[in-house]
């Protein structure tokens, strides 16, 4: 009855918005109409080529379509920007009117629409789920990746409009629910807990032939020197180390540089034959007549291999690498023949790293069965079997009453933290009961416990947000916060301030914000957010061409973490969102330092680094991650650069270009730069008002190559260099300045679409800092956006107008629009 009575709530509400809606509009349609006539007929009529005709304007406010055209309409003739500044302006008072009435019409139709209920049903992104997962049973391992993707329909993924449920999602929810039991409730043997050693120092493929791999490492008395990466003589899985039970490791190796003058690096990679790929796990600087034991963690898949391989070695004095000299030996074939060769890397005068051991202990868990299945399977006991070790279950289940009181016991407690709410009357009952046909039948408690857990974990109690129209409960809110900073379920301090009713008081809000900001869980916020709102999400998206640009592993390690950092150290000291537009600080590694031509960096860890006063960088347009995902792998393009400023900075995204536009492509033999081609659009009547907005921004962004280098010329490749007598591209000569050459000056200069001239990078950030009111509000929005699940809307400009007008004198402080944007209604209300 209740139910239905809400559904009849809600159509009646839906009937007399829209009524509403068609009744308003006669009041405003009259005085948009005496706007239209004297100052936009003459040309938005059907003759024009312009993409809005205004004699068939729809002026139905429930028309979804006709909304947006009519808010586009507001805005753009609210910012001046129609009628165009070579047209006559309407008279001051008909465009007050007319702004103040369509306003008013816009305003409370989109109120009328959302029904009090600005978000609607919102379902856990995969990296909720997936953090969601991990921390309700204490597990670690990647299952978003084993769930449906989403459709890209809206900026965020949280955002309830871009989201769908169907068949597939359900059955991938339910077959993810399994591998997180698998995980959980592991009765297998006991995984290999002690460290796992290994050393190369006895490995016969050092003394390989060279057409074998080999005659490229040099043997010690403990240990052995690369010179160059060999991962076949170093695989781990080849001396005996099987990775076969996912979670978190332990990674300990000893080494030292060799015959080194400068800094060397020692790299620890990460792959899997199966799975494919290759992924750079950690990077360590070694100094000379150093030896250091470097220590860290990593989360490993069965079947993933690592080896260690040495970076930024130089090569011997006299110019000549290892392979070269290695080359000269070919022809020796015995340990005894190639000691008496001159030629043998027993002889390189090359920097090296001594690789002495490595060792690799996990999964890292206490006990086993491990605390997940402890925790998760409360007043049971877990009985080791006498059972060989190759058995597939060692570990039986022990109940000390009736199965069904387990499952109850182990139900109440479980359900309360995956629906992030105290149970609803009959919900316990209900999902005990699924276990009693297993019971009935006899099963294994490991499997009759399953049944109820996987109703949980793929329910809508769990897969969805909920909450009634109107203020947010305490438990919404939590959910909401958690969500937010944590991408997971409240913890058990949120979930006590909700039960007791005290989350809601604003004092306490602002503490738990303080406190979830300051966990090192926030840092999923700050990886997610960025992903998403910067695209960083993309930066693997193109590989940099190996002739033009060296961009290795070392380098691709720091260029997100760097924009990550640099972030979160706005929100950890408050600081101002002009830091977006340019800063005096970014977070280097010494490899990064490099790239950026920053002198006095040492070692490879992030660390926060105060930019020379005469360097082009600070901010976020000039790290090397933005630069990178704004281009292709040969080549630049104002009009991509440009377009990511107005849209993901600024928030003014141009219209699209017309169908039989064609796209302008850089000119490879570097006889033209991507400026002169795109002249001909500037041109052009149809493109030159996008052009205008979008091409000046990205002309700023031109003395940066595609891996984020600064640049005063462009870059050509030497299309023959390189090649081996097969025709094939040798990769050995990687990066060398042989395989390009100098073309056309860089020309970074430009005018807004205002008229404002700037000679390169450090003008155009001074033109920026006028817009720096947008550039807040657009990033307020995007906060707001991505934390509540919905996108804004008309009805909530002026709650953000608000926060930007109270933050604007403090410059906008980062930490403190958080603040304000949870305290907001437009956070605590569904």
């Amino acid at each position: 009855m209740l139910r239905t009575s809400s559904a009849l709530l809600s159509f009646c509400c839906f009937v007399s918005g829209v009524a509403f809606a068609e009744g308003f509009a006669q009041g405003f349609e009259a005085d948009v109409k005496s706007l239209i006539d004297t100052s936009c007929i003459r040309c938005h009529d059907a003759e024009t080529k312009t993409p809005l005709n205004m004699e068939t304007l729809d002026y139905d406010l429930a028309n979804p379509d006709a909304f947006r055209q009519l808010v586009r309409i507001f805005d753009r003739v609210q910012d001046r920007e129609m009628p165009p500044r070579s047209e006559p302006r309407p008279k001051r008072a008909l465009l007050e009117k007319t702004l103040a009435s369509l306003k008013d019409a816009l305003l409370e139709a989109n109120l009328a629409a959302r029904n009090n209920q600005r978000v609607t049903l919102r379902r856990l992104s995969r990296i909720e789920y997936e953090y969601t997962i991990q921390d309700l049973l204490g597990i670690h391992d990647e299952l978003g990746r084993f769930l449906a993707a989403d459709i890209d329909s809206a900026r965020f993924d949280t955002v309830t409009v871009g989201q769908r449920i169907s068949p597939v999602h359900v059955r991938k929810y339910l077959e993810t629910a399994n591998r997180a039991l698998d995980l959980a409730i592991p009765l297998g043997p006991r995984p290999r807990s002690e460290p796992f050693f290994i050393t190369y120092v006895n490995s016969e493929t050092i003394d390989r032939p060279f057409e074998n791999d080999g005659n490229l490492m040099k043997r010690l008395d403990d240990g052995v020197v690369l010179f160059i990466t060999r991962e076949p003589h170093l695989r781990t899985d080849y001396q005996g180390l099987k990775i076969e039970y996912p979670g978190l490791y332990r990674i300990r190796a000893e080494a030292s540089a060799y015959q080194a003058y400068s800094p060397v690096t020692l790299l620890i990679n990460q792959t899997n034959e199966k799975k494919g790929g290759r992924r750079l796990l950690a990077a360590f600087d070694l100094y000379p007549n150093e030896t250091r034991t470097i220590d860290f963690t990593a989360l490993l898949q069965p079947d993933d291999y690592l080896f260690p391989a040495p970076y930024d070695v130089n090569p011997a004095p006299d110019g000549r690498g290892v392979k070269e000299m290695a080359q000269s030996t070919a022809v020796a074939t015995t340990r005894a023949d190639l000691a008496k060769v001159e030629g043998h890397a027993k002889a390189y005068k090359g920097e090296g790293i001594a690789f002495k051991w490595l060792t690799v202990q996990g999964p890292l868990v206490e006990t086993w069965p491990p605390r997940s299945a402890r925790q998760l399977l409360t007043g049971v006991e877990f009985v080791e079997r006498d059972a060989p070790r190759n058995s597939s279950r060692a570990f039986d289940i022990k109940v000390a009453k009736e199965p069904i009181e387990h499952v109850a016991d182990i139900v109440a407690r479980l359900a309360p933290l995956a629906f992030r709410r105290p149970p609803e009357e009959g919900e316990l009952e209900a999902l005990t009961r699924l276990a009693e046909p297993a019971i009935a039948q006899g099963s294994d408690f490991s499997e009759v416990i399953r049944v109820p857990l996987r109703a949980i974990l793929s329910s809508p109690q769990f897969l969805f947000h909920f909450g009634t129209p109107g203020e947010l409960d305490d438990f919404a809110l939590a959910t909401r916060l958690s969500y937010f900073f944590w991408k997971s379920m409240p913890d058990e301090e949120l979930f006590q301030l909700a039960l007791s009713g005290t989350l809601s008081e604003p004092k306490v809000l602002e503490q738990q914000v303080d406190r979830m900001l300051d966990d090192e869980k926030s840092m999923r916020f700050v990886k997610d957010f960025l992903g998403q709102w910067l695209r960083l999400d993309e930066v693997d998206a193109t590989l940099p061409n190996v002739r033009l640009y060296r961009y290795d592993d070392v380098l691709h390690l720091t260029v997100s973490r760097e924009t990550e950092l640099f972030f979160a150290e706005l929100i950890t000291q408050d600081l101002s969102v002009r830091n977006f537009i340019d800063s005096d600080f970014t977070f280097l590694s010494r490899r990064l330092a490099e790239h950026y031509g920053i002198p006095g960096v040492m070692g490879q860890q992030m660390q926060k680094v105060t930019l020379p006063e005469d360097s082009p960088r600070g901010g976020l347009l000039t790290q090397a991650s933005i630069l990178k995902l704004t281009a292709d792998g040969s080549s630049t393009s104002p009009v991509k650069r440009g377009n990511f400023i107005v849209t993901n900075l600024l928030g003014q995204p141009p219209s699209p270009p017309p169908a039989d536009v064609v796209v302008a492509e850089p000119d490879t033999r570097g006889t033209t730069t991507i400026r002169e081609q795109l002249d001909k659009h500037r041109n052009l009547e149809t493109c030159a008002k996008c052009h205008d907005h979008i091409d000046p921004p990205g002309f700023a962004l031109e003395s940066f190559d595609p891996t984020g280098g600064f640049r005063t010329k462009y870059r050509i490749a030497n299309i023959d260099a390189g090649l081996t007598t097969k025709g094939e591209f040798d990769h050995d000569l990687l990066w060398s300045t042989d395989l390009w050459r100098e073309g056309l000056d860089v020309d970074a200069s430009g005018i807004t679409e205002d008229g404002e001239p700037f000679s390169g990078i450090q003008e155009f950030k001074e033109l920026l800092f006028k817009q720096e009111d947008q550039i807040a509000r657009h990033f307020i929005s995007q906060l707001v956006s991505y934390a509540t699940g919905g996108e804004t809307q008309f009805a909530d400009r002026e709650e953000l107008s608000r926060i930007v007008e109270q933050t604007r004198n403090s410059g906008y402080p980062v930490r403190s629009i958080i603040h304000m944007i949870v305290q907001s209604d437009l956070f605590r209300s569904k």
